[in-house]
Parts: C-alpha cells; sequence; structure tokens
C-alpha cells in the first residue's frame, strides 16, 4: 500500500513540475512575441505604414498622459502621424512585457524627436503599452507614456 501511494504521489508530483514548465514555457513565448509585436509597431509607426497599425491596433485604441488624461483617439491619433508628424526618432528600449492572461503591458523608455505642426519636439519618454487579445491577435489597446523634452 505504502509502494502505491508513494508511486501516486510521485507521478503526481512529476505531472505538476511538468506542467509548470509548459507555463513558464508559454509565458516566455508570449513575451517574447508581444515584444516583437511592440517592435513591429515601433517600426509601422515610424514607416507610417497604414495596413500594419490597422493590425496591431484595437479600434478603441487611445493615448494617455500619465495622469489619465486621453491625450488622442485612434482616428486624432492616426490623423496627427499622418497629416501633422515628421519622425526624426522614435524608439524603444528596455521593453519588458508582463502577460496577465488575455491582457499584458509593456514599459519602456523611448525618445521621441520630430516636428509637429512646424514646431520641433525632443522628448524622453517612460511608455506603457496595455495589449489584449482578440480572436486569437493580440492588439494595442492604450499607450500611456509621460514625456520630458531634451
Amino acid at each position: 500500500m505504502r509502494l502505491y501511494s508513494l508511486a501516486a504521489l510521485s507521478l503526481v508530483f512529476l505531472f505538476w513540475t511538468a506542467q509548470q514548465k509548459t507555463t513558464q514555457a508559454t509565458q516566455y513565448t508570449t513575451e517574447t512575441k508581444l515584444v516583437a509585436l511592440t517592435n513591429e509597431w515601433t517600426e509601422a509607426i515610424n514607416r507610417k505604414d497604414r495596413k500594419t497599425l490597422d493590425e496591431l491596433m484595437s479600434p478603441e485604441y487611445a493615448l494617455y498622459a500619465w495622469n489619465g488624461k486621453m491625450l488622442a483617439s485612434r482616428p486624432v491619433w492616426l490623423d496627427n502621424l499622418f497629416s501633422h508628424i515628421t519622425i526624426e526618432k522614435n524608439t524603444l528600449i528596455d521593453l519588458a512585457p508582463r502577460v496577465y492572461g488575455d491582457f499584458a503591458i509593456i514599459t519602456s523608455k523611448g525618445d521621441w524627436i520630430g516636428v509637429f505642426d512646424g514646431q520641433h519636439f525632443n522628448k524622453k519618454c517612460i511608455v506603457v503599452d496595455t495589449w489584449r487579445m482578440v480572436n486569437g491577435q493580440w492588439k494595442v489597446v492604450t499607450r500611456t507614456s509621460d514625456c520630458t523634452d531634451q
């Protein structure tokens, strides 16, 4: 009887350990994918690639200030990008993903340099992007940033 109990306990432990490794591997894969998608989104912004932007951005996307104030809804954000902004530099570094089921956040630091309606800007930013899984695809839902002039 003790031998069967020990064998059963060993099997439970082995299955639990395998499940933990699978969960960690899935988490790592998802995090890696989200970092790649964030980089793809940044490149699409820089290229002003509307097709890729539409694929990656949720219809309810909005840009927010650090205090929670909405700065631009998706239509305004896209209009600004295509009609008002000339990008000189837009980069993100130190991307750190955190996945919470169907939601994820990516924190990063960025340089945002360019011209908006004739006015030059040069900013260093702390950025938080929120992503949500929609119909099997990750979509960026919000960007919240805190930028300082350089």
